[in-house]
C-alpha cells in the first residue's frame, strides 16, 4: 500500500474503533437526541457515516470496472445520505464496526493507478482520487466530531472520549 493509504486506513481505523466502543458505552436514549439547536442526532450521525463510507468502497470499485469513469454526483459519494436509523446504541457500534471492517480491508483497492484518476465531484470540483481520499477519511472524522458535540451538547459525552476537534492521532503515531 501507498503511504497515503496506509495513513487514511489507520485513520479510518482509529476513528471508527473509537466511534464504536463510545456507542458501546452509551445508553440508547442518549443516541437519539439532537443538539439543543436541532440537527441531526447521534443515530442520525451513525446512519449516514455508514452510507457514506460504503458509498466510496463503492466508488473505488466503480474506478476500477470502468475506466473512463471520471465524475461522480454527490450523493454518489453519500452527500447527504442517511439510511436506516439504528434503533439501539448496540446496533449503532455494529454498524460502526462494520463500516470500519469494510472500510479497512478494501484499502489495499486504492492501487496506484486508481489513486491517480481524476475524478470529478458535483460542486466539489476536480482532483485525483489519492487528494479525494483524505477528504473522505477527513469527513468520517468530522462525523465523529458531531457526534461528540451532539453528546457534549446535553451532557452526555462520557470524558474519556473527549478528543480535540479533528484529531486523527496521526501526531501521537
Amino acid at each position: 500500500m501507498s503511504d497515503i493509504v496506509e495513513t487514511q486506513s489507520r485513520i479510518a481505523d482509529r476513528t471508527l474503533t473509537a466511534v464504536e466502543e463510545l456507542l458501546r458505552s452509551i445508553p440508547d436514549g442518549d443516541l437519539h437526541v439532537a443538539d439543543p439547536g436541532g440537527g441531526w442526532t447521534g443515530a442520525t450521525v451513525v446512519s449516514h457515516m455508514t452510507l457514506a463510507g460504503l458509498l466510496w468502497v463503492a466508488d473505488i470499485a466503480r474506478l476500477q470496472a470502468d475506466p473512463d469513469l471520471d465524475f461522480f454526483y454527490r450523493e454518489e459519494i453519500g452527500h447527504d445520505t442517511i439510511g436506516a436509523i439504528p434503533p439501539t446504541a448496540a446496533e449503532a457500534a455494529d454498524k460502526i464496526a462494520s463500516l470500519r471492517r469494510t472500510m479497512v480491508s478494501t484499502m489495499p483497492n486504492h492501487t496506484p493507478e486508481i489513486l491517480e484518476r481524476s475524478v470529478e465531484i458535483t460542486t466539489l470540483g476536480r482532483m485525483t482520487v489519492a487528494e479525494w481520499l483524505p477528504i473522505i477519511v477527513g469527513h468520517v472524522v468530522h462525523h465523529r466530531d458531531q457526534l461528540h458535540a451532539v453528546l457534549k451538547s446535553r451532557g452526555k459525552l462520557p470524558e474519556r472520549y473527549e478528543v480535540p476537534e479533528g484529531y486523527t492521532g496521526e501526531d501521537a503515531a
